[in-house]
């Protein structure tokens, strides 16, 4: 009756537990985020696999409603994605949910976690941080949601696909200049990465190589400026062109008309 989530490797086998292990050897069916990279897992383990039911992201509610039928039925099942924990930035919640509804137990078999690794290996003040999954893809949504994003103190977390972790450190660079990055690339895999720089630097560095490859993890450090100094005119003048910049592309002008119109406005609200 149980649902294990289980944490999968996200690139060493050997971080597999023995307890994960023996979920997957006693459970009745598995719903995989992709049965065909499970199916691998199980072979690697040398052990057989049971019942793998697809469970992706495009139709997990859907696939939520009969799974946990079984499950209400006396049946054993592991929740797994690809790599890493399932239900972060990957598909699980809705089955969680339902299971939570019908009274189905749900136990956790922790394990890696690409997000956790990537912050204990950064060396980046992060207490707090926001974990924040894949970024937009469009350009300006990207900014608009760092700026967003950006306003709340501690360390950023976030997952980036290869061939768009360059775009998105230079727009970290142009919103964040005072954030050190620390890049994690192909985490616990034999060409595993690890590099704590400015975005900028990180940027040029990876536009300078051929190709981007594996998977990617950023941590973004808390801004430089304290509580006491974000009153100061110059944190508000940052806070301000990041205003300007969301403006001016929502109005359709240039960045400057958008920031000295931001200024008026605050000199007005200040005689008030």
């Amino acid at each position: 009756m149980p649902l294990f989530v289980l944490a999968t490797p996200i690139g060493n086998l050997g971080d597999l537990s023995p307890r994960s292990r023996e979920a997957l050897s006693s459970a009745d069916f598995v719903a995989a985020e992709d049965t065909r990279v499970t199916r691998k897992l199980y072979t690697a383990l040398g052990i057989p696999a049971p019942e793998l039911v697809s469970y992706r992201s495009h139709d997990e509610e859907r696939r939520a409603a009969s799974l946990v039928q079984r499950l209400v039925g006396g049946e054993r099942a592991v929740l797994v994605s690809d790599a890493g924990t399932p239900a972060v930035s990957d598909p699980g919640r809705f089955l969680v949910q339902a299971c939570h509804a019908h009274g189905v137990p749900v136990h956790a078999l922790a394990g890696p976690s690409a997000s956790a690794a990537a912050i204990s290996v950064s060396g980046l003040d992060a207490a707090p941080f926001h974990f924040l999954g894949f970024p937009p893809r469009k350009g300006g949504q990207l900014k608009r949601w760092l700026i967003e994003y950006g306003q709340l103190p501690g360390a950023l977390v976030l997952f980036e696909a290869p061939t768009r972790t360059v775009a998105t450190l230079q727009a970290i660079a142009e919103l964040m200049p005072d954030r050190q990055v620390c890049l994690c690339r192909e985490m616990t895999k034999l060409h595993e990465e690890v590099k704590l720089a400015s975005a900028a630097e990180l940027a040029l560095s990876l536009s300078e190589r051929e190709r981007v490859r594996g998977e990617v993890v950023l941590v973004v450090g808390p801004g430089l400026a304290t509580k006491e100094e974000s009153t100061t005119p110059d944190a508000d003048s940052g806070s301000l062109k990041s205003v300007a910049l969301v403006l001016a592309e929502r109005w359709g002008v240039k960045k400057r008309t958008a920031y000295q119109a931001l200024l008026k406005l605050e000199a007005e609200l200040s005689q008030d």
